[in-house]
């Protein structure tokens, strides 16, 4: 029998759903930063899920530019 589970790299220990801060850049160039609790990671990558009516992914749209840190001078997968 095969075995159902599939190991991933990086290895990631899923506790639920963070809050995260995206930073973006309005249309005058001042900042705009949003929480938001729709991310997850899939590998290597961040699923970030927003309204499209937001201004957040109205300026990720625009630009094609955010910024997420999970932490200063912290490694995300360690």
């Amino acid at each position: 029998m095969n075995d159902p589970h599939v190991t991933i790299e990086p290895s990631i220990l899923y506790l639920g759903t963070p809050v995260v801060l995206i930073s973006t850049v309005n249309e005058d160039g001042s900042s705009n930063l949003a929480p938001m609790s729709a991310a997850w990671w899939l590998g290597w990558r961040a699923m970030l899920g927003l309204q499209t009516a937001s201004k957040t992914s109205q300026n990720m749209l625009r630009t094609g530019q955010c910024v997420n840190r999970p932490g200063i001078g912290g490694d995300l997968f360690t």
